[in-house]
């Protein structure tokens, strides 16, 4: 019986980039939960297993990721949770574990996923 790839959660508002992101991750042998603000990504962590790793756009329209993150680093069992920040700044906060700076290409992204989660092929 085999293992199912690990699943990664991306927070992106913008739709084409996020739909590139996720056909990039799923050629890599992951599992990918998209969504598009940090609500979003909020209401599917409480309802699935926790995700091998969050992809963050730091600058959602209304700022939520940062909610997020905040949720993240407070509940207990998001502790040991990697997030890579997605971003043109170098951000800040104790949830964040690596930014990877924007723009960037397939295999920094690619890289910056396989320090935290390593695909099954």
């Amino acid at each position: 019986m085999s293992r199912a790839p690990p699943t990664l959660l991306l927070v992106e508002d913008d739709s084409d980039l996020r739909d590139a992101l996720v056909d990039i991750l799923l050629a890599e042998g992951h599992t990918v939960a998209a969504t598009a603000n940090g609500d979003e990504a909020l209401a599917w962590l409480e309802s699935h297993p926790s995700p091998a790793l969050v992809l963050v756009d730091m600058w959602t329209p209304r700022k939520d990721s940062w909610r997020l993150l905040d949720t993240l680093r407070r509940e207990p069992r998001f502790a040991d949770l990697p997030v890579v920040a997605l971003s043109s700044s170098e951000e800040r906060h104790p949830a964040i574990r690596e930014v990877l700076a924007k723009p960037f290409d397939r295999e920094a992204l690619l890289a910056g996923v396989r320090r935290f989660v390593h695909p099954l092929h």
